[in-house]
């Protein structure tokens, strides 16, 4: 359980930075807030299974 919740923390943290520093780079939507939260949400899903590999094989949380 704890290597679930150190998975999303760490893909939390990682898909903000990606956002602030790439910005929306992904047109979705004509609406500019619907559009940034469609970013977040594409780089939290790029980051979540690199990050799930990370805490379970390199911190060996099980």
């Amino acid at each position: 359980m704890a290597g679930a919740v150190m998975s999303l923390v760490i893909t939390c943290l990682i898909a903000g930075v990606l956002w602030f520093t790439l910005g929306s780079r992904f047109r979705f939507s004509e609406e500019g807030e619907q559009n940034d939260i469609l970013n977040l949400a594409v780089y939290a899903g790029m980051i979540l299974p690199v990050a799930f590999l990370f805490v379970y094989f390199v911190l060996d949380l099980k």
